[in-house]
């Protein structure tokens, strides 16, 4: 049995800063600045802040501030000063320790007057910024020199997360690890579950073929996890923020980001992960603007930092920039295809020698990392590029794929393939091989330069049909097979055999679930198949609402039962090719009349 330690929360106060200017209508800017100061600080979860009333107190007490901190159970105080010198404001602020008024940070800050209220809060960020990660720099020195079983609940999120930015599955197990302590000593503390997402995520994006499915669901649910726990921590939602950027969530994705920004915007780390979410939702400019933000309130910053802010440049087709920064970044420690990259801007940039070689450093630490040593297919590279860089927009994907392509990555018409899956490379130079059809009793599907073949479900039927006549429209009882039947009324459905049918409906739902948790895909098939069928079986009849009643004509049953049929194989296909599942959901409209209007023309094969 574990011993219980209560984790406790970092105690500060922002004491008066003194104004030394020989101008006392300073006096206002130095109250407000310290006020605004206290709010800021008070967003960052692992800080106690004293009310500025306290504080006040605290600087007019004759007595030493060192015996008010240690009755007040104070860690930190920041002090400082402001001056007014040829036009200029010039700051100093102190970041002292408690116990013994020890200075642990200093800064001068020194801005023109008449630009003073425009920038305050560009100060009042940089010194909270600054205060935060070197409060957090001091404990994580003080954590490492605990064993594991005398740390606080917060140190272990400290220690966890410095495994973490080693970037290797053995720093991974050890963070886990560690913040499977974290609740042991406190269960319900959310940023245990987010490091443990964390951990996963990382096994995830780096084998992303053999533990797929197991590593992302378990990322997921940590996730999810520390959401419902505190919906409140700027960290626990940008973590959600990214998982959903790669399941291709992208609505959901930057709601969390912006819910991040609104609880935080001040954590130098947090922004980091956010301009890098920003910049894969097609955003790269408002990316490098939090890129920018957080190395000024950080310039003491991580290496881990510079491929982030190189991403945001290169989306923006800033080459030079791109290279210069993603330079200074360990070359495949931090990012597995960050050569990969460099290799396309050096391409872009007419040094195609020096883009050869950073294929083949990519290519190397593919095959050690990803692999393990199996020489890879220059299409299967591709795949994992794809999956492991969620653009949500296929402009971005296209000028990915194409530049590693145009840079070296082996020879376009490669057509390996593997016995459930053939690879169709040509698609991502240009040549379009499209296909939406049903051979040897399987569909056939290729898009983007994938090739599937999935078991029969009946909305395949519908898609084929769509995709055969873009933008025109069919009538859903055309999709039925129904044309003649559009004004049959209908009878009631008896109510005990609607609440039968309902309460299977639940029941199939709930195993649904279940069967994918377990990664029962088999089983979840199966049970796919009977919701299926009862479904369109009941809107025959019901419709698909949850009162009984008399429907119009057969267009509504009609309506009814293709939506479901269509968007249920596109869930169908989503697990097997989600890029193609991503294009179907954008470009195929259901209703009464149903379409594909894809934004460009785009050849299928049938």
């Amino acid at each position: 049995m574990s011993t219980q330690i209560e984790s406790r929360t970092v105690c500060i106060a922002v004491l008066p800063f003194e104004n030394l200017s020989e101008h006392r209508d300073d006096d206002y800017f130095s109250r407000g600045f310290v006020e605004d100061l206290i709010t800021d600080l008070a967003h960052f979860r692992n800080l106690q802040v004293i009310s500025s009333y306290t504080s006040r107190k605290i600087g007019a007490e004759a007595r030493h501030t060192t015996d008010l901190a240690r009755e007040l159970a104070i860690d930190y105080l920041l002090k400082g000063n402001l001056r007014r010198v040829a036009g200029h404001l010039r700051l100093s602020a102190q970041l002292l320790d408690a116990a013994d008024e020890r200075v642990i940070w200093a800064e001068r800050f020194d801005v023109p007057m008449e630009a003073i209220f425009e920038i305050q809060d560009e100060i009042v960020a940089q010194v909270v910024g600054a205060i935060s990660t070197q409060i957090d720099k001091v404990l994580l020195a003080a954590a490492r020199k605990k064993p594991l079983t005398s740390l606080a609940a917060y140190d272990c999120w400290l220690r966890g997360m410095d495994q973490m930015r080693l970037g290797t599955p053995e720093a991974d197990l050890e963070a886990r690890r560690i913040f499977e302590q974290a609740l042991e000593i406190d269960p319900n503390y959310s940023r245990a579950y987010a490091g443990l997402s964390l951990s996963w995520f990382n096994d995830w994006s780096c084998q992303i073929w053999e533990k797929w499915e197991e590593t992302e669901q378990k990322a997921y649910a940590y996730a999810l996890e520390a959401s419902r726990l505190d919906d409140t921590d700027h960290i626990v939602q940008m973590i959600l923020a990214r998982i959903l950027l790669f399941r291709r969530r992208f609505d959901q994705a930057e709601v969390h980001v912006d819910k991040s920004l609104a609880l935080n915007a001040n954590d130098s780390d947090c922004l980091v992960q956010l301009a890098f979410n920003k910049t894969y939702l097609g955003k790269a400019a408002e990316g490098e603007q939090l890129y920018l933000k957080a190395l000024r309130l950080n310039p003491y910053r991580n290496v881990w930092y510079y491929p982030y802010g190189a991403l945001t440049r290169f989306c923006q087709r800033q080459y030079e920039a791109f290279i210069e920064m993603a330079l200074k970044a360990p070359l495949t420690d931090v990012w597995v295809d960050l050569p990969a990259y460099l290799a396309i801007a050096y391409a872009q940039t007419g040094r195609q020698r020096v883009a050869t070689e950073y294929v083949d450093i990519f290519i190397d630490a593919f095959t050690k990392k990803i692999t393990a040593g199996r020489p890879p297919q220059p299409a299967e590279i591709i795949d994992w590029l794809k999956k492991a860089n969620p653009f949500k927009y296929e402009a971005d994907t296209r000028h990915l794929i194409q530049g590693v392509m145009a840079a070296g990555l082996g020879d376009p018409d490669d057509t390996s393939q593997s016995i459930d899956e053939k690879r169709v490379p040509e698609n991502i130079t240009g040549a379009m091989s499209n296909r939406f059809v049903k051979q040897d009793g399987l569909w056939q599907m290729s898009f983007e330069g994938r090739s599937v073949r999935i078991p029969e479900v009946k909305g395949f039927i519908d898609i084929a049909r769509l995709l055969a006549v873009p933008d025109q429209e069919i009538h859903c009882a055309e999709l039925m097979g129904t044309p003649d039947s559009l004004s049959e009324p209908d009878p009631l459905l008896d109510e005990k055999a609607r609440r039968a049918y309902e309460s299977r409906i639940r029941d199939l739902q709930e195993e649904i679930r279940d069967a994918e948790a377990m990664n029962d895909l088999g089983r979840a098939e199966k049970l796919n198949a009977e919701l299926d069928q009862l479904a369109e079986h009941l809107s025959k009849s019901l419709g698909l609402g949850k009162r009984a009643r008399k429907l119009d004509a057969a267009s509504d049953r009609a309506r009814a039962a293709v939506t479901w049929r269509i968007r249920n194989a596109i869930r169908k296909i989503e697990s097997i090719h989600p890029s193609l599942a991503n294009h179907l959901n954008h470009t195929i409209r259901t209703g009464t009349f149903c379409s594909y209007t894809p934004e460009k023309e785009l050849p299928w094969h049938f």
